[in-house]
């Protein structure tokens, strides 16, 4: 008999068949790269090549100042889930859905659209959540 798992991530709840697949490492995989991604900049219809839309592009260029002009936070736990002011709005942090809503329409957790740069990605549940425990270091409940 199969067994089915109820994760609980964030504030939403997901059924997933069989054993629990290893989120951090595909997170990994994505962010770097060696899991393509689909991404396209926001107004435009045609998808970017694979390898400009790595997430370690610009947040890792982050750790060592600036990507040309261009210039994106280093990503982790403390940026995403501490309560805090961004771009002149007001306190807010992210959880899995806003997370995810943010990757998939450029809309952060205060409505507030990021800029323009960073590109909308088409991506499933399995992806955006992979994404969200490699850098916020989350641990998924199972429930059996």
């Amino acid at each position: 008999m199969r067994r089915l798992l109820l994760l609980t991530i964030g504030f939403g709840a997901i059924l997933w068949p069989g054993p629990l697949p290893d989120f951090a490492r595909r997170g990994s995989a994505l962010y770097h790269g060696r899991h393509a991604l689909k991404g396209k900049i926001r107004g435009h219809d045609e998808f970017l090549p694979a390898d400009a839309v790595r997430c370690a592009n610009c947040h890792e260029a982050a750790r060592g100042g600036q990507l040309g002009r261009l210039t994106a936070p280093r990503l982790d736990r403390s940026l995403l889930v501490d309560s805090r002011q961004r771009r002149g709005g007001p306190p807010s942090q992210y959880n899995r859905q806003s997370f995810c809503k943010l990757l998939r329409t450029g809309v952060d957790p205060a409505s507030i659209l990021i800029a323009r740069q960073m590109p909308i990605y088409e991506m499933d549940e399995d992806q955006c959540t992979s994404l969200w425990i490699f850098l916020t270091g989350a641990q998924p409940d199972a429930k059996r």
